[in-house]
């Protein structure tokens, strides 16, 4: 999502210089570098002022374009997917058929993808969740080749202090960004070592007047670049010197970045007159089409990121960091709460002790596919609350479908650990409650459940609840009901009480002269009793009966 101030006409596209590019230091590098990658690329809002499948029809052409470039041959050599692997899932959900055109430009080096799943914004999710973006990324790029080991990351709005830690521990030693700077990053030139609070550092790039500084070469604004507007090779030659004098006011080094490439756009079209009319034009500057390892490469070699900088990246200096949409359609923010936790603190840990204390099978099949759910609600654009209605109506089912595999889940578990019907009908009357503690602590908390005793019923007066250890266990009943058996309503097995209570609650208020009963009525009715105690001494990351 390209937003940025501009001190120019609101026609132009083309970002204002930026402060440091007034005048050079005396010991700059010559304007003209001695090399300069041109990576191209498409930066793909999965959904932002268009909604998901919307964008996909466009998506698709896109692709297809960039596989017929790279098959060419030429002088067209490489293309950057946006380093989100879910933009291949998203064109081959349409068109499984070019799966092996992209595996085989992938293995050639000639597609660069991930290493993310999506492209995040990172002071909204949980760092689970970031970690999680990555593992899922690389799985999904896996099945066409090598993933690119470069922290990609063009247009999120600030970036948190951990990410050189979380990028170190995935191999990868590298970042690339456009937002963030304040008077201090901006101060260590447009390459540096970030580093992390435990010490991790990576090389960080600074984008250049952002991700598409170089888009739509020969075009006369960057909004032609998708259209038959004729390329005009002396005005992409005009943009690169304009945009050499800015970096050799920033950069200790002579090797530059040239980002071709934009929000949506195909791959620059007429591109080997365009890079013909660039060599001609700066004799003294090697032009390599390439992706971004390979400029990182260089920038290494050439040894001048020599300054460091800690701490967040979450300065507006050049490019607005839109921190208002931290707060903007806070439902979303709530929605996407419950479900990190859920996952995270909840089913997970349970899943995994289940697993390894009780031999329950572990449920990697449903835990991975909601992961995979909640991280496609976390591009920048949608997690930031800042699309149109349709984008963010979207996302409210892919919040209740992560919530409901997570419930579900764990239902099943619990059900496993006490099983809601017995071998034989007598059994039934013998009622165990489970409570599990999730949390890595011992504790003790009051517990309120409905449990539904089966025909005859029980005492509720005299009701006495005991441990797993025959000991008596403080309980007192609310409320007793005789309700008409139907067991396709299962409401003993609802995970939390609050939400069975409420559960219940609104069947009686829309079926109570349906359901309600007087009695047993014979055996067809069961008597639901609301209960309270206190469950102590819970232990942790285990369960109690």
């Amino acid at each position: 999502m390209a937003r940025r101030k501009t001190g120019k006409a609101a026609a132009s596209p083309w970002p204002a210089p930026a402060s440091g590019d007034a005048s050079a230091s005396p010991d700059a590098p010559p304007a003209d570098p001695r090399v300069a990658f041109i990576v191209s690329h498409t930066h793909w809002d999965r959904e932002w002022y268009l909604p998901f499948r919307r964008f996909r029809v466009h998506l698709v052409d896109v692709v297809r374009q960039v596989l017929d470039a790279l098959e060419a041959g030429g002088e067209f050599r490489h293309f950057l997917l946006d380093g989100q692997a879910i933009v291949l899932e998203d064109h081959l959900a349409l068109h499984p058929d070019d799966a092996a055109r992209i595996r085989a430009l992938v293995q050639d080096g000639k597609l660069s993808i991930g290493p993310w799943y999506v492209l995040p914004d990172w002071f909204l999710v949980s760092g689970e969740a970031i970690v999680r973006n990555l593992l899922v990324g690389h799985q999904a790029c896996g099945r066409f080749g090598p993933v690119q080991k470069i922290g990609y990351m063009p247009d999120s709005f600030g970036h948190v202090a951990q990410i050189p830690q979380i990028l170190r521990r995935a191999g990868i030693e590298s970042f690339i960004y456009t937002r963030g700077n304040d008077d201090a990053a901006d101060a260590c030139g447009g390459e540096y070592r970030w580093e992390a609070p435990d010490g991790s550092d990576v090389l960080a790039v600074n984008q250049y007047r952002g991700y598409d500084a170089a888009a739509g070469l020969g075009f006369d604004s960057y909004w032609a670049a998708h259209t038959r507007r004729a390329v005009d090779p002396a005005r992409a030659v005009s943009k690169v010197r304009e945009l050499f004098a800015g970096m050799a006011a920033r950069s200790r080094g002579d090797v530059r970045l040239l980002c071709n490439g934009g929000d949506h756009l195909p791959p620059q079209q007429e591109f080997e007159a365009v890079l013909g009319a660039l060599r001609a034009a700066f004799p003294r500057t090697e032009f390599r089409h390439a992706g971004l390892a390979e400029f990182v490469t260089a920038v290494r070699a050439a040894g001048t990121a020599t300054k460091r900088h800690r701490g967040e990246l979450r300065g507006g200096k050049d490019q607005f960091i839109l921190s208002g949409v931290w707060s903007a359609r806070t439902y979303l923010k709530q929605m996407n709460d419950e479900a990190e936790t859920l996952l995270e603190r909840c089913v997970e840990p349970v899943s995994a002790y289940l697993h390894f204390r009780h031999g329950q099978p572990y449920p990697v099949g449903a835990l991975a596919d909601a992961w995979r759910l909640l991280l496609q609600n976390h591009p920048h654009d949608s997690i930031c609350g800042c699309s149109t209605d349709e984008v963010h109506r979207e996302m409210v089912p892919r919040f209740a479908g992560v919530v409901d595999t997570a419930e579900q889940v764990l239902t099943d578990q619990m059900v496993g650990l006490a099983p809601t019907f017995a071998a034989d009908p007598e059994g039934d009357a013998a009622i165990v409650l489970t409570v599990m503690n999730p949390l890595p602590a011992v504790r003790s908390e009051v517990i309120e459940r409905l449990v539904v005793v089966t025909s005859p019923g029980v005492d509720a007066e005299g009701l006495e609840l005991v441990d797993d250890a025959g000991r008596p266990v403080p309980c007192q009943v609310t409320y007793a009901w005789w309700v008409e058996r139907f067991w396709g309503i299962d409401y003993r097995t609802a995970p939390w009480g609050d939400r069975q209570a409420a559960f219940f609650a609104s069947y009686r208020e829309e079926f109570g002269r349906r359901i309600l009963k007087r009695g047993p009525g014979g055996g067809k009715n069961d008597q639901f009793v609301e209960i309270r105690f206190l469950a102590r001494d819970l232990p942790a990351l285990g369960h109690a009966t």
